[in-house]
């Protein structure tokens, strides 16, 4: 099987929204993870959303479903 990678521009506020819809032990898994990459200063966090947005698209995470997600319902 064959795994293409996109490249999803989202911005920050695109970003607050998708981690705000994960379940609370995620987005505090998340939490932990940049807070662990800004202190070690491994990587500035535009890569880590980088890395990130790469992770959502190997499971699953495609432009529809973002679209989807990211859709306004009120």
């Amino acid at each position: 099987m064959t795994s293409n990678t996109y490249q999803l521009p989202l911005t920050f506020d695109q970003i607050l929204i998708l981690v705000q819809q994960l379940p609370l032990e995620e987005q505090i898994k998340l939490k932990q993870e940049i807070d662990k990459r800004i202190n070690s200063q491994e990587e500035d966090l535009l890569t880590v959303f980088d890395r990130i947005g790469k992770n959502a698209q190997q499971r699953g995470l495609t432009e529809e479903v973002l679209q989807e997600l990211l859709a306004d319902e009120s």
